[in-house]
């Protein structure tokens, strides 16, 4: 089948390939297909781009590449409605949000994490307790300070 995409243009992709969220995303309710796309030369980022409308995706982060402390469980419930089996995979991604502005403070939302079943390709975005970070940064503060421009105080030579 073929999915369009403003980023990716025209991208053939299997059924199979399709993640399905019942429920949709958090404010996208009514968007339920989407695939998966890696993202060239790395591991830990992908693209989740809907197959039912080119402008919307988002970038994924895998949460067990993090160095996080956090601790997500996954309810029952949301097991259930995943057709989750002991023999099971679950990938646990989080959305990437990268100010225009400012791409060194990336960050990924812990507190909304998309949980897929890759036996079924079924997926679902949780909503966690208020003291997961909404906003865990991807780059360390001690890194970005590194990267900041250094401001002279001499003055300026005319």
């Amino acid at each position: 089948m073929k999915v369009y995409s403003n980023r990716f243009g025209t991208l053939d992709v299997t059924e199979e390939s399709l993640v399905i969220f019942p429920a949709g995303l958090v404010g996208f309710p009514s968007h339920h297909r989407f695939v998966v796309l890696d993202v060239e030369n790395t591991s830990e980022y992908q693209w989740l781009q809907c197959a039912d409308e080119p402008s919307l995706a988002f970038v994924l982060v895998d949460i067990q590449s993090l160095d996080t402390d956090c601790q997500i469980e996954i309810p029952d419930d949301s097991l259930h409605e995943l057709d989750v089996q002991t023999t099971d995979t679950l990938s646990l991604l989080a959305v990437v949000t990268i100010p225009a502005d400012a791409p060194e403070r990336a960050s990924a939302n812990l507190r909304a994490p998309i949980i897929v079943n890759l036996r079924t390709r079924k997926g679902k975005q949780l909503i966690l307790h208020e003291s997961m970070p909404i906003r865990y940064p991807l780059i360390p503060e001690s890194a970005q300070m590194s990267r900041s421009p250094t401001a002279t105080t001499e003055p300026a030579s005319v």
